[in-house]
């Protein structure tokens, strides 16, 4: 009898060479790294990106990201202070008082001699750094692969955008944030009575094409009546998905309802190979009373509640490339899924396990 070949061991997690590769991969794109609300002035702001610690500063009123390790003896610079240094704000170590400007010069060294020249070596990596859609995004590499994404609901006046933060990570690849969100086969199962119904599994039928740096799936389907979907009580609604992914870590979801337009937004940081920091924005353009937007974060964090176990349950915890068959994904209704993780392979992100 001839063995069969498929790995069927999915909870060892996946390879240090995989894990490399979507680190590697990750960081030639921009990636949300924090609220813009949360990098104030006079303070340093750590975060974390595909394993590197990174301090966040507006000097001079002009945002900044470098390394958040002296050069020093490797203390945390966002341990420290922002100083001004001959009439310039720089971020100084705790430690030993090392300062660091724009670019990650080191501009004071307060151990050296008056008049000292302070070697170039003595500089922190610096990394590019962007503010837009109410987030600061950093980018590893120097040349980003596609541009900053495109949110044009999130300004315009005729939308009312509700934001919802989650104070803890979640236990999973960004890439899987993306490809739970994109996945509407799920919903009759995980949010049953709320975007769909067990007894009513069928898939819609999906259209799907890649548009520069975007995915876009479209698709008619039936919702029970809520919120996000036209209305709280009664029968089924129609309704009209047009999804954008914005790749690798960014998606949109547009959904055209009996009253309006409903937008769930998802901006997701890569912590590790392992864990993400999502940021999500919503935006509606109907029911516009500001004292409805407890009502719709509330909807959403329950939403959001349903997702999350099933989520963080899934192994191994980056996505399995086509060629192992650990998974099993199915035409037509896995569709979507399947462009967007092919498109991630052709990326760079994965491919290796």
């Amino acid at each position: 009898m001839q063995k069969d070949s498929r790995p069927t061991d999915v909870h060892s997690g996946p390879s240090q060479g995989a894990i490399d590769q979507f680190v590697t991969g990750m960081a030639a794109f921009w990636q949300p790294v924090a609220r813009s609300e949360d990098v104030t002035e006079h303070a340093i702001h750590p975060v974390e990106l595909l394993g590197k610690p990174i301090a966040l500063a507006r000097l001079d009123g002009v945002l900044t990201a470098v390394l958040d390790v002296c050069r020093h003896y490797q203390a945390r610079l966002s341990l420290g202070e922002i100083a001004t240094i001959d009439g310039k704000q720089a971020i100084q170590c705790p430690y030993h008082g090392w300062a660091y400007g724009h670019g990650g010069a080191c501009v004071r060294i307060p151990q050296f001699p008056e008049g000292r020249k302070i070697p170039p070596a003595a500089a922190v990596p610096s990394f590019l750094v962007a503010e837009t859609l109410g987030l600061v995004w950093v980018c590893l590499t120097d040349r980003p692969i596609f541009d900053l994404p495109a949110f044009p609901e999130y300004e315009d006046p005729a939308f009312r955008v509700v934001t919802l933060d989650e104070d803890v990570p979640s236990k999973t690849a960004s890439t899987r944030m993306i490809m739970g969100t994109l996945d509407d086969t799920h919903f009759p199962w995980v949010h049953e009575g709320i975007l769909g119904e067990r007894d009513k599994p069928a898939p819609p039928d999906h259209t799907v094409a890649r548009d520069g740096s975007v995915l876009k799936v479209s698709y008619e389907t039936m919702q029970p009546a809520s919120l996000s979907s036209g209305g709280t009580t009664g029968a089924d609604v129609g309704i009209r998905y047009d999804n954008e992914v914005h790749m690798p870590n960014v998606i949109r979801l547009a959904k055209d309802t009996p009253s309006g337009r409903y937008i769930v937004w998802l901006a997701t940081c890569p912590v590790d190979h392992k864990t993400c920091r999502n940021f999500w924005t919503f935006a509606r353009d109907y029911d516009l009373d500001p004292a409805q937007d407890e009502a719709y974060r509330a909807f959403s964090t329950h939403v959001r509640q349903q997702d999350k176990p099933i989520i963080e349950s899934q192994r191994p915890w980056l996505l399995p490339p086509f060629w192992t068959q650990i998974e099993m994904p199915l035409r037509p209704g896995d569709l979507p899924i399947i462009e967007y993780q092919k498109w991630l392979e052709e990326l760079g992100v994965g491919g290796e396990i």
